[in-house]
């Protein structure tokens, strides 16, 4: 953990997996929050030039020390969370461009790979646009009728 705090149930890398981990907890019923670390400055040595940098961290803590055990567990029993992560930093790591068309407005745009099986604004029309993932099947998804509701049940007389 970044500062060893006792409150800190998890380390994530970026906001949106330290979103999710909150997220879980919280569905639980245990109040959790995410800690950004405050920004550092690093100083070169021969120029003596500073920068800001961020931190690479975000600490999970929860707010009641008697629930530390518990919410580690959580998260590390977590399957949705595991999965999360897990397709989050495989997104991540993919490169080049894929091409995604707006089924509004009917325009294709290129995207960075990293954002495949995402949704993202279109840049012609600004509607929300769904950018495909070659590694999510949604033949086998059952999204009910098109009005959402579920097929008519016969009635039982």
């Amino acid at each position: 953990m970044a500062d060893d705090n006792p409150l800190t149930v998890y380390t994530a890398e970026n906001a949106k997996i330290a979103e999710v981990a909150v997220k879980i907890l919280e569905a639980e019923g245990i109040v959790a929050e995410a800690i950004m670390p405050p920004l550092r400055t690093e100083s070169e040595a021969i120029t003596g030039m500073t920068e800001l940098t961020t931190p690479d961290e975000i600490e999970i803590r929860v707010t009641d020390f008697a629930k530390v055990e518990e919410a580690k567990k959580i998260l590390a029993s977590a399957a949705s969370f595991a999965t999360f992560v897990s397709v989050r930093q495989k997104r991540l790591a993919r490169t080049g461009t894929v091409t995604a068309v707006c089924e509004e407005c009917g325009e294709s745009s290129e995207w960075p790979a990293s954002v495949m099986g995402t949704t993202e604004n279109c840049p012609h029309c600004g509607a929300f646009m769904d950018v495909p993932d070659p590694d999510e099947n949604w033949d086998d998804v059952d999204f009910g009728t098109e009005d959402g509701e579920d097929e008519p049940q016969e009635d039982k007389k």
